[in-house]
């Protein structure tokens, strides 16, 4: 009799999850699109911890990635130029805000050659780099580099993914 009545219950169910109709949570159809740094290699403040940069003194050059990625439900039928820049008003902005405090990583310690991006038509991603040497940064200092989106062609710069703080944190 108790199989029975699970069974009977397991149909009930069955046939009632079928009749709905649901509209789903969100509907990306209407959503627009949004350019933005990848929050997989820090990007944002949500992702701080993730863009610190760790290196031996010992190394002469290491690279870290801006990784550029078009958010949108459907890739672009064009081409889109990403333009860069550090925007060291981030750090000032993260300073007044915050207990830890950032001084800006001096310009003979990173090299940042190439300041924009080219997405393909049909594509969603490029990568930028900085090139940082470390044996020229002293490791006692908290150090910030924040790269910004300057311009994005007209198309919509995401407010908490359009930068990413590259810091050093005191030894």
């Amino acid at each position: 009799m108790k199989k029975i009545y699970l069974s009977l219950l397991a149909l009930i169910m069955c046939s009632l999850s079928a009749c709905l109709k649901d509209k789903p949570a969100v509907d990306f159809s209407t959503v627009g699109t949004i350019i933005e740094i990848l929050p997989v290699n820090g990007g944002g403040l949500e992702n701080f911890d993730a863009a610190e940069l760790t290196f031996s003194e010992s190394e002469t050059t290491d690279t870290a990635k801006v990784i550029l990625n078009i958010d949108s439900p459907e890739p672009l039928n064009k081409s889109l130029t990403i333009s860069l820049e550090v925007n060291d008003a981030l750090r000032t902005a993260y300073n007044s805000a915050n207990e830890d405090q950032y001084d800006a990583l001096p310009d003979s310690t990173f090299s940042f050659p190439v300041k924009t991006g080219t997405i393909a038509a049909g594509q969603r991603l490029d990568t930028v780099r900085v090139y940082f040497y470390p044996s020229k940064i002293d490791p006692t200092k908290n150090y910030m580099l924040p790269i910004s989106i300057k311009d994005a062609q007209g198309e919509t710069i995401s407010g908490n993914f359009g930068s990413i703080y590259f810091h050093t944190n005191a030894q």
